[in-house]
């Protein structure tokens, strides 16, 4: 599974390009956009003209989710409101950010995935270590699938343990090249350790 996120900023003509320019190398793109219901509005209406709607994954706004009939929601790190969500929704994919051990057991066998980390040094949690690697060892021991992020680039992609699901990011996704590198370099990886 390869999860693009946006970037927190206010929706745009550079945002909707970017996520139509990996559309063929991705499985989701998690809109976690910095505006208002109406501009995500236009902008996910805008979006399901250009990419398969089936890609498209609301972030923590299920009332978006209703209003455009879509099928997949992503949850900030809220445990409660992600369970409840999936228990009245069974038919709703339904991930979340996941940044403990004891956040992954409690949404094992319920949820249909996690994203985890940071798994590697990255900018965007500077003086934050990342996750220690008993820690992402006991979580890639439960069933839910889960989804490495933080820090994953052409450099660090050789060491991702290969029992993640699959690779998320946001910066990753905003230069093709380096994305196109990754995901082949994964794909690569996991083919070789069956």
């Amino acid at each position: 599974m390869i999860y693009m996120i946006t970037p927190f900023v206010s929706p745009n003509h550079s945002v909707l390009q970017s996520i139509i320019d990996v559309e063929a190398s991705i499985d989701g793109v998690i809109l976690r956009l910095d505006a208002n219901d109406d501009e995500i509005d236009e902008f996910i209406n805008a979006l399901k003209q250009s990419i398969d709607v089936s890609k498209i994954i609301v972030h923590n706004a299920p009332h978006l989710l209703d209003k455009h009939q879509l099928k997949r929601i992503h949850f900030k790190e809220r445990i409660d409101d992600a369970l409840l969500f999936k228990r009245q929704h069974p038919e709703i994919s339904v991930g979340m950010s996941a940044h403990s051990i004891q956040s992954v057991r409690r949404i094992n066998g319920i949820l249909d995935y996690c994203i985890f980390g940071h798994v590697f040094p990255t900018t965007s949690k500077q003086g934050l270590p990342p996750q220690r690697e008993s820690v992402i060892q006991e979580v890639l021991n439960y069933d839910i699938p889960v989804i490495a992020i933080g820090g994953i680039d052409e450099n660090t992609i050789h060491d991702l343990n290969i029992k993640f699901s699959g690779l998320s990011g946001i910066r990753l996704f905003q230069h093709k090249a380096v994305l196109e590198h990754v995901i082949k370099e994964w794909l690569l990886r996991n083919s070789t350790s069956l």
